[in-house]
């Protein structure tokens, strides 16, 4: 469990990555008001969390602000492009450098500082670059340590990188303290995965967790919000608990194919999300 206090009952969380178009710290509050119990902060460039833009005192104030409102610290979302051809590397090393000290500036308890991406776009084809993809890992493992910091990984839908069995190959192939899993079972069920086996084929080397809900059509993903699809929630928080992951908040996520909508509702959104995990968390306790 990574040193998480350990809860009774599944808690809920949300992440800015749903809220691009909303200033940080109302962002941040109104996850708060809707009922969310975690917190998860989009550091990708192009948001205004991004520490490109959000500067080290802002930082400090957005961790001061989500410590008053009762929040564990918060994890952060990442997205980098971990197989950055090396043309591009030392551009890449100094973004993550950035995001490592805001996710360092956001941290107030003693739970493990957590930074969650997928291998990115450049990463290469499964089957020809997976040890490629293994060693862009190690590397930014190594790097993590050195910044007290635990990279947990996305697989994706739609990518090659979309199985629980590769997922789980990457992590018994590095073998690195600082690597984990995001647990994000919608990319596994979109790509016709059994729920329940992806669960407890990652559990051991999960972190956190992440959940939408989606499907394919014409071998295209097609992403909704959780509630709206077929994923049974109650049956996947009952995998997680047999599992011993209880104590890992359920962060919702919504997808860009939602959030760039020209009618997108941020508050309406988050409610929906809240509403669908929190029938499911109340009808297994």
């Amino acid at each position: 469990m990574l040193g998480r206090e350990i809860f009774l009952g599944f808690t809920l969380g949300y992440s800015t990555y749903a809220l691009r178009m909303i200033d940080p710290f109302d962002a941040v509050r109104m996850i708060k008001e809707v009922g969310y119990e975690a917190l998860e902060i989009c550091v990708a460039e192009d948001w205004p969390s991004s520490p490109v833009e959000f500067s080290s005192s802002n930082q400090h104030d957005l961790g001061r602000l989500s410590q008053d409102l009762g929040f564990e610290s918060p994890i952060v979302f990442a997205l980098i492009d971990v197989c950055t051809p090396r043309s591009d590397r030392m551009v890449m090393l100094e973004r993550t450098k950035r995001k490592f000290e805001m996710a360092q500036r956001l941290h107030y308890d003693d739970s493990p500082i957590l930074i969650t991406t997928t291998p990115g776009h450049s990463a290469p084809p499964w089957d020809s670059g997976k040890e490629q993809i293994r060693d862009a890992f190690l590397s930014l493992a190594d790097t993590a340590a050195e910044n007290d910091i635990v990279v947990a990984i996305e697989a994706h839908a739609g990518t090659d990188f979309e199985t629980p069995e590769k997922a789980v190959w990457l992590i018994e192939q590095t073998r690195h303290p600082n690597l984990r899993l995001d647990l994000d079972i919608s990319h596994f069920v979109v790509e016709g995965c059994d729920m329940v086996h992806s669960v407890d084929l990652c559990a051991p080397h999960s972190a956190m967790v992440h959940i939408k809900d989606g499907k394919k059509v014409d071998g295209k993903v097609q992403f909704c919000l959780p509630g709206d699809g077929n994923i049974d929630i109650p049956a996947f928080m009952t995998a997680l608990r047999a599992n011993g992951l209880e104590g890992l908040p359920v962060f919702a996520e919504v997808s860009q194919m939602q959030s760039r909508e020209p009618d997108y509702d941020p508050r309406a959104v988050a409610k929906h999300c809240f509403d669908a995990l929190d029938t499911a968390r109340n009808s297994i306790d």
